[in-house]
This record gives C-alpha cells, sequence and structure tokens, in this order.
C-alpha cells in the first residue's frame, strides 16, 4: 500500500532550496483556530464541491486505473467528514461512500495493514466503529502479518515498508487504541542523521523524502497524546527529539515561495500533496504554518487551487488532480493527522456488568478538532 501522493509521485506526476528563517527555538505556539465557516469562493469549499462532482454512482471515487478504489474513497471519507466539520454541506456523498467501503472491507483487510489502516481511518472518520465495520475487526488486522509473498522494505514494520507502518500507527491512534512502544521505537529508529526519514525506512539521507518525514512527525506527535487530547492538542510534543530534528529536516524540502518538493532537485518543483502533509505536521507541532518562520506554506498551498475547485498537483500543470485535492482539504481546514479519532466517553455511560475494556469499547465516539 502506498500513500496517494507517494503514488502520484512514482507512478505519474513526478516529472540548491533556498533557505526559509527557522525560529529561533521550537517553543510552543498557539496553534490558529481554524477559520469561521467557510464561504463560497474559498478554497476549500470550491475543493469540496469539486470532490462530490467527482463520486461515482456505487459511493466510491476513482484511482489511477479509473475504476472505483477503496483507497481513494478511504482518503475521499476523511476529507468528507472534515468538510462536514468545517461546516460544509457534503449531502449524501459521505454515508454513500462509507457503505461503499463496508462493502469492500474484506478486500482492504486481506490486502494487509497498510490497506486496513486506511480503511480503519475512513471509518473513523465515518462514524463507524472499526471493531465492527463491514463485518470486520479492523484494529486486528492493522498489527497482522503481511500477505505471504509481499515483499517487505523492513524488518520489524507493520505493512510492507515505512510509510504503511505510519498510516498504521495513525489509524491506532484513531481507533482509540495504545500504540505498542516498539512501534514507535521503529520510528525513531529508522530517522536519518539529518532528522527525516525514507518511505522504505532507509536511513541515508538522500534517501529521505517530505511525505515520509512530515507523516513521522504527525504519528509520533499523535501516538504522544492522552486519549483525551483533542486533535490541535499536540504542541507540547513538538519538543520531543525526534520531532525537533524531524522539523529541522522539512525545512529542507520547502522550495522558495513556501510550497515543499518530495525531495529536493534542481529546479525544485513543489506539489500540492507534498506541501499539504507539510502543513499538517506543522500544525501537529503547534506551529503556524501561515507565519512567516513557515514562509506562509498555507498561502503556499492555497495558491495550486483552481478556479473550477480541483487542485492541482504541480503548477505547472493546470488540470486538476483527485489525489491532490484530497490531500489538500484538511491541510486546508487546519486539521493534522489522523483529523478524526474515537474518544471514551465513559462519564455518560451508565452500563453494568461489562468489563473496563467492553466499556471503553461501548462508549467512544468520534472526536474532531474541538476548535472546528
Amino acid at each position: 500500500m502506498r500513500h496517494p501522493c507517494v503514488l502520484a509521485l512514482v507512478l505519474a506526476f513526478l516529472i540548491g532550496l533556498a533557505p526559509v528563517r527557522a525560529p529561533s527555538a521550537l517553543a510552543r505556539q498557539a496553534t490558529p483556530a481554524p477559520a469561521a465557516t467557510p464561504v463560497a469562493g474559498d478554497p476549500i469549499v470550491d475543493a469540496v464541491a469539486w470532490l462530490r462532482a467527482q463520486q461515482l454512482p456505487n459511493g466510491a471515487f476513482a484511482g489511477f486505473a479509473g475504476g472505483a478504489d477503496s483507497g481513494v474513497t478511504a482518503d475521499a471519507v476523511v476529507a468528507l467528514r472534515v468538510a462536514e466539520v468545517s461546516g460544509m454541506v457534503t449531502g449524501n456523498a459521505l454515508p454513500q461512500a462509507v457503505a461503499y467501503l463496508e462493502g469492500r472491507a474484506a478486500d482492504a483487510v486481506s490486502a494487509g495493514p497498510g490497506p486496513a489502516a486506511k480503511l480503519t481511518l475512513a471509518a473513523v472518520a465515518g462514524g463507524r466503529d472499526p471493531r465492527s465495520f463491514g463485518g470486520l475487526d479492523l484494529v486486528t488486522a492493522l498489527t497482522a502479518p503481511v500477505p505471504a509473498g509481499t515483499p517487505v522494505a523492513l524488518a520489524g514494520a507493520y505493512g510492507d515498508d515505512l510509510y504503511d507502518h505510519l498510516i498504521v500507527v495513525l489509524a491506532l491512534v484513531a481507533a482509540g487504541e495504545p500504540v505498542p512502544p516498539p512501534a514507535l521505537d521503529l520510528i525513531r529508529q529508522t530517522q536519518a542523521t539529518n532528522g527525516g526519514w525514507a518511505f522504505d525506512g532507509a536511513t541515508a539521507p538522500e534517501a529521505t523524502d517530505s511525505n515520509t518525514t512530515a507523516l513521522a512527525i504527525q504519528a509520533l506527535i499523535a501516538a504522544g497524546l492522552p486519549a483525551n487530547a483533542g486533535i490541535l492538542d499536540g504542541s507540547d510534543l513538538a519538543n520531543d527529539p525526534a520531532v525537533v530534528k524531524g522539523l529541522e529536516a522539512l525545512r529542507r524540502f520547502q522550495a522558495p515561495g513556501g510550497g515543499f518538493v518530495f525531495q529536493p532537485a534542481e529546479p525544485p518543483l513543489p506539489d500540492a500533496n507534498s506541501t499539504a502533509l507539510a502543513v499538517q505536521a506543522i500544525l501537529a507541532a503547534g506551529q503556524d504554518p501561515a507565519s512567516t518562520e513557515w514562509g506562509n506554506t498555507s498561502g503556499a498551498l492555497r495558491g495550486f487551487a483552481n478556479p473550477g475547485g480541483g487542485v492541482r498537483y504541480v503548477l505547472d500543470d493546470p488540470a486538476d488532480n483527485l489525489f491532490a485535492t484530497l490531500q489538500a482539504i484538511p491541510a486546508l481546514a487546519g486539521l493534522p493527522l489522523p483529523a478524526a479519532r474515537l474518544c471514551q466517553n465513559a462519564a455518560n455511560a451508565q452500563t453494568a456488568g461489562t468489563t473496563p475494556e467492553d466499556l471503553a469499547r461501548i462508549t467512544r465516539c468520534v472526536e474532531l478538532d474541538p476548535a472546528a
């Protein structure tokens, strides 16, 4: 399983960076609250409207081959849920997409932890319990071995590489499950000496990329939050040495204008997916991606928006790109990953005769950014 951004780079769209002034310290900064309910003309409103128009009659969204794709649909569910929380009307788009995924849960689980993780993120965003989604326990599938014959790039990882592993960690957090310490140790052990991470877990500095680095920052912060913390409560974790080094590394992928590249190249070619993931990592660390310290990365992301609502992948290609749009929507809304997660609301439950574990599961609720 590969994230849409990495797939886009590898399969279709990948066709000296100017330094950005770093903050004097990574002290806690107040994360700006999301704006008031978006109005017509805002990039996120237009992007969501465009996204809804891409939905297939069966509720799914198309993948690279042009047909319905569960992974892309899972990303769309997260984007649609974020849109609703941001005050936008999405009609029946969200329940239809969730229903499509429920009917194909077995396929995702059989494909390994990576696809199961994306489905878990979608189940939570769709307001469902991932312990019982499409008749399956997705949480158990998150830490299952990869299917026989699957090449594994990183021993000990959930899934077949570090990128899968990071998605699984975020899915565990979204599902309200504890992240085993060895899973977090693996993230720290695969951090390169320059502070970045590579999608396959390679530790050579030249192998690192912005997408995996941004995702690792978000995974470490999300896994360190207590169960009752809000989505934007992670700024205290920005002082984690691995996060500090990761943020420093992330800056090396920033191009003039504030956008981010997948890997340094000359000339630099910022893309919407890398920029959106960087915005989310900055938000997760409690910092402001619209600040001068970060070169107004938020503004750079909005620059990828097309007049018709779709988001282009790179500035030189005006075509609307579904994968870039899906990546951009949560970042435009100001929400880091996992964007939605189950929380425990045991204070409101009076269920008797159950174990603490059962009670916690019964009383789970969907929690999104409390400031939204």
